[in-house]
């Protein structure tokens, strides 16, 4: 191991769909000099042998600082084999490599009890790739005739230890590091960070900020950064999501309104009134539905957010209709009943 590079052993618990229980094992952290997370290592056994009449071989995985596979590696001299003690050839670790890579492989799916099941040797249908098991597959996603240690081996290459490694990327980075995380192109690195900083309970402005900025932009990003603002105190959340409504598109404002309508915490209604405002952002029938279910639910029979809402009923008429009926059940003013009535008057026939 090069003088500049730092292994911290982590006891970790870690289920694998063909165990019975949990798998209690080490997980090994990489770090580089200065302290950085660069990667994590775990033994692991080949096959998942219930009748231990398998030949099990150690082998050892490799993943980068957020858990995306790289690599096995198998002791000096060791081999693996398939199905009826044939050995792997030297095509078929490099197969492996790749059947571990693909994190869409139909291996994610599949029970162990389909990969065990063996079917007759006299019948002419006998799966050849998946090597005298019930399991059909390409020849693209196996290693033939080592359906087991290709399922084995990508269970624990790509199941529940990639939560774990990216949390203990997130509790290993210092801020500044999360910070780096927020910003970076990678958007892999982005949840990583927010829940680190949950953790933390982190909400300084310098954090929040980028993160408005990003999930403002990204679609792909709402439901993290929703989950860590809801997390922040009551201002910092309710002003970090009025600037998301602000500056994002109708996915963002949707996600900011349903946030809004479930949140058990106590928002003024002043807050909401203030969504007079933004109601011109409101494009779709969709995000007018959600706006008008928030308002009955957490700021009904507002006279601000009442006017506001009046003017739309010369717009698109589906629009105009959800409005009217919102609008029906509200205390109104006199001259904002004189309004809905006169459209009540003009459209009760496609009412």
């Amino acid at each position: 191991m090069p003088n500049d590079i730092v292994e911290i052993n982590h006891e970790v618990e870690v289920y694998h769909p063909g165990e019975i229980g949990p798998i209690h094992t080490i997980l090994t952290e990489i770090q580089n000099k200065d302290s950085v997370t660069i990667g994590y290592a775990m033994n692991v056994e080949s096959v998942i042998c219930l009748e231990e009449v398998c030949k099990v071989i150690p082998v050892r995985l490799y993943w980068n600082s957020i858990g995306v596979y790289q690599k096995y590696v198998l002791a000096e001299g060791a081999t693996l084999e398939k199905y009826e003690a044939d050995f792997f050839e030297p095509e078929d670790y490099k197969k492996l490599h790749s059947v571990l890579a693909n994190t869409n492989s139909p291996f994610k799916d599949v029970e162990i009890s389909e990969v065990l099941t063996v079917v007759d040797h006299g019948d002419e249908d006998v799966d050849a790739v998946s090597g005298a098991t019930a399991l059909e597959l390409d020849e693209k996603d196996t290693v033939p005739g080592a359906a087991l240690t290709c399922y084995t081996l990508w269970h624990w290459a790509n199941g529940e230890i990639v939560k774990t490694i990216r949390k203990i990327t997130g509790e290993s980075s210092s801020n500044s590091k999360l910070f780096e995380f927020i910003v970076d192109d990678n958007i892999s690195f982005y949840p990583i960070a927010l829940e680190a900083l949950k953790e933390r309970k982190n909400y300084e402005i310098e954090y929040v900020e980028p993160v408005i900025k990003r999930v403002s932009l990204n679609d792909t990003l709402i439901k993290s950064s929703i989950t860590y603002l809801e997390s922040a105190p009551i201002d910092v959340y309710s002003s970090a999501l009025k600037e998301v409504f602000i500056n994002g598109g109708k996915l963002q404002r949707i996600a900011v309104m349903r946030s809004l309508q479930y949140n058990k915490r106590e928002i003024p209604r002043a807050y909401f009134d203030s969504y007079n405002k933004e109601i011109g952002c409101l494009k779709s029938f969709q995000e007018v539905s959600v706006f008008l279910g928030l308002m009955e639910e957490k700021n009904p029979d507002s006279q601000v957010i009442n006017d506001a809402l009046v003017p739309l009923l010369e717009g698109e008429f589906l629009i105009a209709r959800r409005i009217y009926w919102f609008l029906s059940e509200s205390k109104l003013t006199i001259s904002q009943q004189t309004l809905i009535d006169n459209f009540y008057k003009k459209n009760k026939d496609k009412l």
